[in-house]
């Protein structure tokens, strides 16, 4: 391997992949990206064997190679450096990269290109097409939902619906459930894969404006944006049946102006246990009273104006919940439609740009 390329170019590359190598594996390789400079460009890979990515930059190519470098040194020196370019010299004898850039110089000790793990990979045809932005909003809509409890592998994901003219992500943990449902045109077969949550995280640190390309294999599913491509492990399980747990009769409505609503669960949550994250609402005409207390720090009170119109009620609620979906919504009000203690929350934006965005919150006994 000997090639020249832009630093800036390369360090774009570098930086996504940080999140895609495991660092503690037990297998040295997987900390390390493969790099494979070819034709005019070089190829960069990373993989914890269940997603990998990869992406290339153009690259003045005068001898082919590749070899797997350390992907957290290898970043640490290019952002170290100066300079608008940098070069790569590969001895393939010591395994060696030589990396020059400005006035630094640098010989980095690498593995054998063929110690790297071979990357799965899907056939090109029969992608489903979407704007990225508008597929990684869905994502950001819902995540905080997706289960981080590894014995519930089921829900450890979200459930991606595609059928005519319309896209659906939903993920839950067993206490909320969050669902955003946009409009796809040409859209047509109907289909539903559970997404693992490393794929949608890493989805979430891309930033490209392109459009995404999302292919399902039997094993494996793709994401393609512009030069680079995620591909991750199908999430093995059954899914809930989600409309189920969505509430159809809650006659309760409330109607509040969402950066106050969330300040004011900022505040009242503060007096709230480490374990016990609890916060009651109390509502009655044109006002919501949150109250929290706590045996060992306090009590804590705040009155927020709101559009509410009907008898009193009180439902206690996770606080932490209710901030991650105010925190996901980009409208001005939202609506809570609630029932009775004993029955969930379903939290809607109020004329919010998706077909549907909906977060259901079950209550708690306080």
């Amino acid at each position: 391997m000997d090639i020249r390329l832009n630093r800036v170019e390369l360090l774009r590359e570098l930086v996504p992949m940080q999140g895609i190598v495991e660092r503690r594996s037990t297998i040295p390789v997987l900390s390390h990206l493969l790099l494979r400079a070819i034709d005019d460009r070089l190829e960069v890979a990373a993989t914890d064997l269940e997603v990998s990515l990869t992406s290339s930059c153009e690259a003045e190519v005068e001898e082919e190679g590749a070899i797997a470098l350390q992907a957290k040194k290898l970043l640490e020196i290019v952002r170290a450096c100066e300079g608008d370019d940098v070069a790569l010299s590969l001895d393939s004898e010591t395994q060696t990269v030589s990396l020059a850039a400005g006035k630094s110089r640098f010989k980095i000790r690498g593995l054998p290109a063929d110690d790297f793990p071979t990357l799965p990979s899907l056939e090109a045809d029969g992608a489903v097409e979407v704007a990225f932005p508008t597929f990684k909003k869905m994502v950001g809509k819902v995540f905080f939902a997706v289960s981080s409890e590894e014995s519930r592998f089921q829900l450890a994901g979200a459930l991606l619906e595609q059928r005519e003219g319309a896209l659906t992500l939903v993920a839950t943990d067993g206490h909320r459930l969050a669902l955003v449902e946009s409009e796809v045109e040409g859209l047509e077969a109907a289909d539903s894969v559970l997404v693992p949550r490393k794929a949608l995280q890493e989805l979430l640190r891309l930033e490209d404006e392109a459009d995404l390309h999302f292919r399902r294999g039997e094993h494996h599913l793709s994401f393609t944006v512009g030069r680079r491509q995620l591909i991750c492990r199908v999430l093995e399980g059954t899914f809930p049946d989600y409309e189920r747990v969505i509430a159809r009769d809650n006659d309760k409505h409330v109607v509040l102006p969402r950066q106050s609503f969330a300040a004011a669960i900022q505040r009242v949550s503060l007096l709230t246990g480490d374990r016990a994250r609890s916060i009651r609402l109390n509502l009655r005409d044109g006002e919501l009273e949150l109250t929290a207390a706590n045996p060992d720090l306090g009590e804590a009170r705040e009155d927020l104006p709101c559009e509410y119109q009907g008898e009193e009620l009180s439902v206690g609620l996770n606080p932490d919940y209710l901030k991650d979906f105010l925190g996901a919504v980009e409208t001005d009000t939202v609506r809570l439609e609630l029932k009775d203690e004993d029955s969930q929350c379903v939290a809607y934006p109020v004329d919010g740009d998706d077909r549907r965005y909906l977060c259901v919150i079950m209550p708690i006994r306080i």
